[in-house]
């Protein structure tokens, strides 16, 4: 039944007209359509659906998905309209200490990519910050009421993991992500260091103006996020759409595509193939763009990769291993491994409980 349901869910969400007939799902049926809405909420693109179905005036022949997409469109606009409040907390508080941040990920997505903001569920609130300004900022949160949400497994990953131990500064109750790097030191995902300046840029939305990633390091970003949660065995709809949501917005995708390529050689693959599969989503003046690109192509992955959990922990061990491996100086690779097998005395407590070291390690091999 799943399969039926993906299918007609990927056309909804395409450019093209949707035409539900073309799928064996009996519209009537509580059932089938709660199936479709379920998938639709877990793959990102619940309310983006209902928006495809209001653009092509689908309402009336499907009363009853439109009622239930409509439901979970309403609860995604509260729920940003919350996070909307927590950010302008946050831009009043980093403001007054001079700390300069930018929206990462579905945050910047929804309030500057997509047409209106409910239109693009969100998870954490993720926001860059300078390198040198992050434990500031970090620092900044907990002075204020934050409380950590994890512990880093050392000071030492904390400082060279992507982001910073994740809060919540309460009343608000999302967790708020700062990011140092887009990704861990080592990947190599991870750009060489570029100037603010060049990688952030003020833009217009629905709501007003954010601090965002200009649309090369977005894009870079949405594309090398994809392909990472693919090499850890799971993908998100939503995903595809997003990156088919940035190129749409480009007056010059062809300019767009090369300025993303250029920013990390080593992550052009990822890049290239994160396009390719995006570019069903797009319509024809996009796909006619992206033809110099083409052979670089492939095939989409099975939509098994859409139904699995995202980040097995033996692939996800493995990778952070070779992360380990690839940063930068001896000294770095010997304190990560170090620190790897022999956790923080926080870290250990916070996740194995109090008693003696011996205990606590027993209950992470188990």
């Amino acid at each position: 039944m799943r399969q039926k349901h993906f299918e007609a869910i990927k056309a909804l969400a395409s450019e093209e007209a949707f035409n539900p007939g073309a799928y064996d799902i009996n519209w009537q049926d509580p059932a089938e359509l709660d199936a479709f809405v379920l998938l639709a909420e877990q793959g990102g693109v619940v309310s983006w659906c209902f928006h495809r179905l209001m653009q092509q005036g689908q309402g009336e022949q499907l009363p009853f998905l439109v009622a239930r997409l409509k439901k979970r469109y309403l609860a995604i606009l509260v729920d940003n309209q919350q996070r909307l409040q927590l950010y302008k907390h946050l831009k009043q508080l980093f403001g007054d200490n001079n700390i300069p941040f930018a929206l990462l990920k579905g945050m910047a997505l929804a309030f500057t990519v997509y047409p209106h903001e409910a239109l693009r569920p969100m998870g954490d609130l993720d926001i860059l910050v300078p390198a040198d300004k992050v434990l500031q900022a970090r620092d900044l949160l907990i002075h204020n009421g934050a409380r950590s949400t994890h512990v880093p497994i050392s000071a030492w990953h904390e400082m060279h993991n992507a982001h910073v131990r994740p809060v919540v500064l309460p009343p608000y109750r999302y967790m708020i992500e700062l990011h140092s790097r887009l990704y861990a030191d080592g990947s190599y995902l991870l750009p060489k260091t570029a100037r603010w300046e060049d990688m952030v840029c003020q833009k217009a939305g629905s709501l007003g103006t954010f601090s965002v990633m200009s649309d090369p390091w977005l894009l870079y970003h949405l594309c090398t996020h994809l392909y990472y949660g693919y090499e850890m065995g799971g993908l998100r709809l939503g995903w595809l759409i997003d990156i088919a949501r940035v190129l749409e917005q480009s007056d010059d995708v062809a300019a767009l595509v090369r300025a993303t390529l250029a920013i990390h050689k080593p992550g052009r693959k990822a890049v290239l193939r994160a396009l390719g599969w995006s570019a069903q989503f797009t319509g024809y003046r996009v796909r006619e763009s992206l033809k110099e690109w083409s052979s670089s192509f492939i095939q989409e992955p099975s939509i098994k990769l859409y139904m699995s959990a995202k980040g097995e922990e033996a692939l996800h061990r493995r990778i952070v291993f070779k992360q380990l491996l690839h940063s930068g100086g001896l000294r770095n690779k010997v304190a990560g491994l170090w620190h790897q097998v022999f956790p923080s005395r926080e870290y250990m407590r916070h996740y194995f409980g109090e008693g003696p070291l011996w205990k606590q390690h027993l209950r992470r091999l188990l």
